[in-house]
């Protein structure tokens, strides 16, 4: 149902209008003058505004602006009644935003018609809306995809410029975005992708507003904007643009922090921000809308050769990477670290570039604040733009309250896009990844500086992958995972796994080099092990001193984690990998658990009755589904015991409740007697109630090394251990 507020201080006119418009697919309100028009239209949020001009308290153009002002409010289309032949008003009700004007008195069919017409231009608006919105989030979809395969994509795209309709002559372009972006967004939730992306440019455009930048562009994850030269601002394009980028600089510093707290359980990499200026002419392109709008396009040497400064900044390690030409137009007040000479592409020979470490005695804006728990940074965003300066193209957006809130409410739907197309990006080249056949004679895949090159496995909901880590050129192992999106949490087992494993750093706990999950799909890359796992290594009984050794470095593996709060859950040969050089890894923690006072926070994704583990080596507690506690691996660890020494599993049943039961009500079993030195360590490792295990990994430890002693021959030690 269509919304319909009308607002005239002439009792008679709004009856009549109200008469005229009567219909069940309408619902109508009105009010006697701007003031209550404002009241009215916060409680009923209309579609169209009819509004008459001359009326007391607040008149027709007060109650224009409010509305444009107020994020919730902005999008109703206005109608403006004027007095029968006042061009004056109406053209002033045009450029202030009004959708349509008509003159009093108005016959029925010309409100009609006139409320039709904005009706079918609100449709045709909301199509171009959406049209434009799939275009530019297939784009960015596309621009991403580049980055997660690892190819080097420029924030400006080499395209053909269009026909200048104005040329800005010995401008500044600054160039921004978040470095490594694709790297961040895929470990994190789009919801929090969004969040910290907002977050980001609507900190990133406080300096530049605030310096007098115009054509402010969200692309992505960075920004654009141009400096003119402007009179009634202080300074030459060239330092106005340096000091919106020092500023940016420290903000970042600031983002990173926050961004660090905040999604500290991602553990993400190190959040920085790379700045590219140039000068030069811009020209500006209105694709057939009136100069001066807030939609220009950007064209010219200046703003690709500022895009590629930000390029070869992120490639140099500088944070503001300038032209020579920039440098010099500010003179001494800027101060400079290293130079280099570079042929970028977008320029015709090679130019001189220069690091800028920030400004002698930069202007600032006023604008700082810190970021609170939430990111929330409208107090800096509304204290800028309280300062008058322009956003957009060179006339006035309006009242500074307007131009926040639509500002803010542009970065915010921004966010949202971005934020589904890299999760979408990485999708996409998930499921490319899991449908190749890798011909000989195709180019390799690549994901985010990995390339894959064959596939080694495919389980029933992951497909693994033997693949290159091209900046160390060694082998790793890519694990792509299918989510189910109908969970509840859909990534919650594996962000859990990713996250227990990031927090490891032990020489017999795999390692992790990365990880990053859609809404679908995940995967992570890990050391990759040419020797298989343990029981692809196990040919029958091991001989005591050797078994020894290899419990020792699963005890400490296992100590590790626990003191972590982790549980594995999953302890057998399958998930203990081999090194070269024989030591064995505790891997695949697909099923793990944080118990104890860690667990507190974590959701619990294990539902009830289901049974996680592999039945041979499972605890009596994990089978009745009682408390699982680190002391319920150390019982999986008497298991691998007696089969690393005995050559078979202690227990074994005709049938899958047979071979549970017998964890409960079988007797401990007995070690042959070349391992008798190790039967009193297997009882308390496979004691069925959990008290009279050990209390942990560490006295196990000492138990185990004090059996290694005893076995090794005298004048060494072959039973090893860490």
């Amino acid at each position: 149902m269509l919304t319909v507020l009308i607002v005239d201080d002439d009792e008679g006119v709004r009856n009549q209008a109200m008469r005229y418009l009567a219909s069940p697919e309408i619902r109508l309100a009105s009010a006697s003058n701007g003031r209550l028009a404002l009241e009215q239209a916060a409680l009923v949020c209309p579609d169209i505004v009819i509004c008459d001009v001359d009326m007391p308290e607040l008149n027709g153009f007060d109650v224009l602006e409010a509305l444009k002002a107020d994020e919730r409010l902005a999008s109703a289309q206005v109608m403006m009644l004027t007095a029968q032949g006042s061009r004056n008003s109406m053209r002033l009700g045009m450029s202030l935003g009004a959708d349509d004007y008509l003159t009093k008195p108005f016959t029925r069919e010309e409100l009609v018609e006139a409320v039709n017409g904005l009706i079918r231009r609100r449709g045709r608006l909301e199509v171009i809306k959406d049209t434009a919105a799939r275009s530019g989030e297939s784009s960015l979809r596309n621009r991403f995809a580049g980055s997660i395969s690892g190819d080097e994509v420029a924030l400006v795209p080499d395209v053909t410029p269009a026909p200048a309709d104005q040329v800005l002559a010995d401008a500044a372009v600054l160039v921004a975005d978040i470095r490594g972006f694709t790297s961040i967004a895929e470990k994190l939730p789009s919801p929090d992708v969004a969040r910290l992306l907002s977050t980001y440019l609507e900190r990133a455009s406080v300096p530049i507003l605030a310096h007098g930048g115009q054509h402010l562009k969200l692309m992505g994850n960075g920004v654009m904007a141009v400096f003119p030269v402007d009179v009634r601002q202080p300074g030459s394009p060239s330092h106005r643009a340096l000091e919106a980028a020092t500023e940016m600089a420290e903000m970042a510093q600031g983002m990173a922090d926050w961004v660090a707290s905040t999604f500290q359980d991602a553990r993400l990499p190190p959040f920085k921000v790379g700045i590219g200026v140039h000068c030069g002419d811009v020209a500006l392109s209105y694709a057939g809308r009136a100069q001066g709008g807030a939609e220009a396009t950007l064209a010219g040497e200046a703003v690709q050769i500022a895009s590629r400064l930000e390029n070869a900044g992120q490639a140099l390690g500088w944070r503001i990477a300038t032209s020579g030409a920039v440098v010099r137009a500010v003179g001494a007040d800027a101060r400079v670290g290293a130079a280099s000479t570079l042929a970028l592409r977008g320029s015709a020979a090679p130019i001189e570039v220069r690091e800028v470490l920030g400004l002698s005695a930069p202007a600032k804006s006023g604008a700082e604040a810190t970021l609170g728990p939430d990111g929330a940074s409208a107090t800096a965003f509304e204290h800028t733009l309280a300062l008058g300066r322009q956003a957009g193209g060179g006339g006035s957006a309006g009242p500074d309250g307007g131009v926040a809130a639509r500002l803010q409410r542009e970065v915010r739907e921004h966010a949202d896009q971005a934020a589904r197309a890299v999760k979408e990006a990485l999708h996409d080249k998930l499921a490319e990844l899991r449908r190749s056949e890798f011909p000989a004679d195709a180019p390799p895949l690549r994901l985010e500086g990995y390339r894959v090159l064959r596939r080694l496995g495919v389980g029933g909901m992951s497909t693994v992958y033997l693949a290159r880590r091209e900046a160390h050129d060694d082998l790793v192992v890519l694990k792509v995972l299918g989510l189910d999106p109908q969970a509840e949490e859909p990534t919650g087992r594996f962000m859990r796994e990713c996250s227990l494993l990031s927090a490891i750093s032990h020489p017999h706990v795999v390692r992790i080099f990365n990880r990053g999950f859609s809404d679908d799909m995940a995967y992570i890359v890990m050391e990759y092990f040419e020797n298989g796992d343990l029981r692809s290594q196990m040919k029958g009984a091991l001989a005591p001193a050797q078994a020894v050794r290899i419990l020792i470095q699963v005890a400490d593996a296992l100590a590790a984690i626990h003191r972590l709060g982790i549980v594995h859950r999953d302890l057998k040969p399958e998930n203990l990998m081999v090194r070269a050089n024989g030591d064995v890894v505790l891997a695949d923690f697909g099923v793990a658990k944080q118990a104890g006072a860690a667990a507190a926070s974590q959701p619990e994704l294990t539902v009830k009755g289901e049974l996680l583990g592999s039945p041979s080596y499972m605890s009596p507690e994990q089978i009745s589904g009682e408390a699982v506690t680190p002391r319920s691996d150390l019982y999986s660890l008497g298991v691998l015991l007696y089969e690393l020494v005995a050559g078979e599993r202690p227990y074994n049943g005709k049938s899958l409740m047979e071979l549970l039961s017998t964890h409960f009500k079988a007797p401990l079993p007995t070690l042959p007697a070349q391992a008798a030195a190790l039967q009193p360590i297997l009882d308390r490792l496979m004691a069925k109630k959990p008290a009279a295990r050990y209390p942990s990994a560490e006295p196990l430890l000492d138990d185990l090394r004090a059996v290694a002693r005893s076995l090794q021959p005298q004048g060494g030690d072959t039973a090893g251990g860490p």
